[in-house]
């Protein structure tokens, strides 16, 4: 039988979690607004002004190297051209202040020259701010191809509903192992480790190709590389919630043709406490190792 006493703890519980849900889904939301501010700013305002108003003060771009984004874009000359893109997939820390997007973007000469020269995908770490804004501390893409139709509402990931552990520096030292661990079986075996640790839901992103998504995809496109990569970490930084955290560094590829080289950035989520997979692996070559 239960208490009236019991009947309440239940109650309040249930409650307690349906407000995480609803506030969970609503931060979640939020970042895809502001992806979706960040690029109505661009199409209208330009690609400086607008990278300057939406970028951290420490956001990291690759050009090609690791290097501070706003300092980049204060002095980078749009020269008319026009940027656009859209958010098709995004997720969030359970702490509500670390958010992840991606998804196609498109370059054109200019608003009088519409038709695209250039397309590819783009990869967004966002962190809000002290004001509750959210700002872009990581940018990051790819290029390919022109893709084919495209879903017009992003997919929204919301966190795993596993509780944050309380040991947020058992959580980073569990993070550190697992990627240490993925950086030795890349030298090992090559890219069939990113399918190995790789979560059900993952986004991988390569130069020239269109994004794999999921683990069945993510294993064909990977399927006849069998380059063996070293890969330097760089830096990174985890969710307050110990639960979603991205890695990145310099990577070098040894392949037959020679050894291409260039920067990787991993984004890695909690399918439960303490166990890591990776959700974004996006990795950019950038020139042939002499």
């Amino acid at each position: 039988m239960v208490t009236l006493s019991q009947s309440s703890s239940i109650f309040a519980a249930l409650l307690l979690s349906t407000f995480t849900v609803v506030a969970e889904e609503s931060a979640l939301r939020s970042v895809v607004e502001a992806e979706k501010s960040f690029a109505a700013a661009s199409a209208e305002r330009g690609i400086r002004e607008s990278f300057l108003q939406f970028f951290a003060e420490n956001a990291i771009i690759f050009a090609p190297e690791p290097k501070n984004g706003k300092k980049f874009y204060t002095y980078y000359e749009d020269k008319g051209r026009k940027l656009t893109w859209r958010p098709i997939f995004a997720t969030i820390a359970r702490s509500g202040e670390l958010g992840v997007t991606t998804g196609p973007w498109e370059l054109a000469k200019s608003k009088t020259e519409p038709a695209p020269i250039a397309f590819g995908e783009f990869l967004s770490i966002w962190r809000k701010q002290r004001d509750q804004s959210w700002k872009v501390i990581v940018d990051l893409g790819v290029d390919h191809e022109k893709p084919g139709d495209l879903r017009s509402e992003p997919q929204l990931l919301e966190p795993n509903t596993a509780p944050s552990p309380a040991d947020l520096a058992g959580a980073r030292q569990t993070l550190q192992k697992s990627d240490r661990a993925l950086t030795e079986q890349l030298k090992d075996t090559g890219p069939s480790a990113i399918i190995a640790a790789a979560d059900e839901q993952i986004h991988l992103l390569r130069q020239n190709r269109f994004p794999a998504v999921g683990r069945e995809q993510a294993a064909a496109a990977l399927q006849a590389d069998t380059a063996k990569i070293t890969r330097s970490f760089i830096d990174g930084a985890m969710s307050e919630a110990g639960d979603l955290a991205y890695r990145y560094g310099s990577y070098t590829s040894e392949q037959q043709s020679g050894t291409p080289r260039g920067h990787y950035l991993t984004i890695w989520r909690t399918v439960a406490p303490g166990e890591w997979k990776v959700l974004v692996d996006l990795q950019k070559q950038t020139a042939e190792k002499p």
